[in-house]
């Protein structure tokens, strides 16, 4: 019998902990709520509709580079 598989991890969730971030600093740096963010790593939602100073801040936030942004900010599939 095989193990279930671990659930894939969001690349936001491990960014957002290497940086010893909470969701809250994440949603406030965004100017989303909380709940935002818990959804993009949960991949509720499947698009973030983000404007250009949002994906801005968000790169700052995270100490990304528009090109290190993920894709998709949920669970890899």
């Amino acid at each position: 019998m095989t193990e279930p598989s671990p659930p894939k991890e969001s690349a936001l969730k491990r960014r957002r902990e290497e940086l010893g971030l909470k969701q809250r600093d994440i949603a406030a740096g965004v100017n989303v709520s909380m709940q935002t963010v818990s959804n993009w790593e949960t991949g509720r939602y499947k698009e973030a509709k983000l404007t250009l100073p949002q994906v801005k801040a968000l790169c700052r936030v995270l100490q990304w580079s528009i090109e290190e942004l993920p894709d998709e900010l949920g669970p890899m599939s």
